[in-house]
């Protein structure tokens, strides 16, 4: 089960697991776009300046010429259907994908990986355009899930710390049902949304 991690989720998972990247087990990836956005852009080093220190852990997926090629042909297709325009069926309104979220859809389709995301918009925009295609996303607090399970990680009152400020900074709220199994499963409740 390979999951592209975007911009949010590696915010909340690399503090967990700082070796997400480097090491097989955890089975994640993410593209040289969130790298550099991460690395790069002013607001997150500012709010989010322990990423400095974790740069070098963030390692991007390398796809081959074929690959690069399938990838080029899908984000072509996601960027024309951005551009005319895609309404998302649940809420009604137009969905605007930056750059970024065009080129996680696009890498998702070509390595048919999984995407760890909170933007709604991003996933229900691959659910409705890539049915046959997209395999779906598993939010972060269900990759710690699955890590747990797997015995990659063990929670402790560090990792819930880290957890709790990442609640706090009001990102992208998480399934119920995953809040309920986490708590079960580590005796700590999920404080966020």
């Amino acid at each position: 089960m390979f999951i592209l991690c975007d911009t949010s989720s590696i915010l909340m998972l690399l503090r967990i697991a700082p070796d997400m990247f480097t090491d097989e087990r955890y089975e994640c990836r993410t593209i040289r776009e969130v790298h550099d956005e991460i690395v790069r852009t002013t607001k997150f080093k500012s709010k989010y300046p322990w990423t400095r220190e974790m740069k070098h852990k963030v390692k991007t997926v390398v796809l081959s010429k074929e690959q690069k090629q399938t990838e080029t042909m899908f984000f072509e297709t996601v960027r024309t259907l951005n551009r005319q325009g895609v309404v998302n069926q649940k809420t009604g309104r137009f969905i605007d994908l930056s750059r970024e979220d065009m080129r996680v859809i696009s890498h998702a389709l070509t390595l048919d990986y999984r995407i760890t995301s909170g933007d709604r918009d991003l996933v229900q925009f691959a659910l409705q355009e890539f049915k046959e295609e997209f395999r779906g996303n598993v939010s972060p607090l269900e990759i710690i899930i699955y890590w747990l399970e797997s015995g990659i990680i063990e929670w402790d009152e560090m990792k819930q710390i880290r957890l709790s400020v990442w609640t706090e900074d009001n990102e992208h709220p998480q399934p119920m049902k995953a809040k309920k199994y986490f708590k079960k499963l580590t005796g700590f409740k999920y404080t966020g949304t």
